[in-house]
């Protein structure tokens, strides 16, 4: 299932749920919260536009990398933390389904005002989900595209709605129980940098709240439900050493995306394959799928004239 390489944790948490005391839930986020946001410039003409979101517990340093090489290709990359994660003052508490995603909404109007070029949008796990949900909602935004890299979906798991049960007892009883992720400075599976900033930054979240963790799994629900109603065209990238999105729901979103999805399969990547070892090899299927999209979209609008 989902982050089941989480289960372990969350599981000693559901055993301990009657000897903790249960804790209050922190106020919500202000809807007037300002986002931090990271933003690379081609040195010339921008022929393309992307808006990065990170996955969940990350923020838009996960972009570094990236930004800097798109942007020597012609691509803008606008990359910001989002509500809730990285230097957020209510960092660590799910800011609300709705903030997640009018933030997003907000962004795209700021950010296409700014440019002549087609904006695209680049997701990673939790990343992915946000961008499922405002693209679902509202088909005719002025989006030409969607990269999804191992997005948070859950469709397809036998388990599902047991588990979900298992958890929101855990984080109405005790939602303030908090559980540590940890990674290693080392994984071979990601650049030197991106391990270690992974384990060592401390705007990366590595302490998880029950009700945290709850709301993060139902959002993912809700991002998969949803996922049928997409009508832009996606690139969706997956890896074979992703211990966190089960196959079963990547191969359920591809048949729900089938007509206007690009699927890139790389056995040897990691879950966060943005930051993996390779993903300068990742970064030009997703530069050569920009190409090939915008030569589409100059096609079509030739076609009309």
């Amino acid at each position: 299932m989902l982050l089941h390489s989480w289960t372990r944790h969350v599981v000693v948490a559901l055993l301990l749920l009657m000897l903790l005391p249960a804790c209050a839930r922190g106020p919500a986020t202000p809807d007037q919260a300002t986002l931090p946001a990271s933003v690379w410039l081609p040195d010339g003409e921008t022929r393309a536009v992307i808006i990065a979101l990170h996955s969940f517990g990350d923020y838009r340093a996960a972009f570094d990398h990236l930004g800097p090489w798109f942007a020597e290709r012609g691509v803008a990359v606008h990359a910001m933390d989002q509500r809730g994660f990285g230097s957020d003052p209510r960092a660590g508490y799910w800011p609300g389904d709705e903030a997640l995603l009018q933030d997003l909404r907000d962004t795209l109007g700021i950010v296409s005002e700014q440019y002549d070029a087609p904006l695209y949008l680049l997701g990673e796990s939790m990343g992915g989900g946000v961008i499922m949900r405002v693209l679902a909602d509202d088909p005719e935004l002025p989006v030409a595209g969607a990269i999804l890299a191992a997005p948070s979906v859950r469709a397809g798991l036998r388990t599902r709605y047991l588990w979900n049960g298992a958890l929101a007892v855990g984080a109405t009883v005790t939602p303030g129980y908090t559980f540590t992720l940890n990674r290693d400075p080392q994984d071979p599976r990601y650049t030197p940098h991106s391990a270690a900033r992974l384990a060592e930054d401390p705007l990366v979240l590595r302490q998880v709240r029950m009700d945290t963790y709850r709301d993060l799994i139902r959002f993912t629900d809700r991002a998969s439900d949803q996922a049928a109603s997409i009508r832009h065209p996606v690139l969706l990238l997956y890896g074979g050493n992703d211990d966190l999105i089960p196959a079963i729901s990547i191969a359920r979103l591809r048949e729900q995306l089938a007509p206007q999805l690009t699927y890139r399969f790389y056995p040897e990547a990691p879950h966060l394959l943005l930051q993996g070892a390779h993903w300068g090899h990742y970064a030009a299927d997703i530069l050569l799928w920009l190409d090939e999209t915008l030569q589409a979209g100059q096609t079509g609008a030739h076609a009309q004239q």
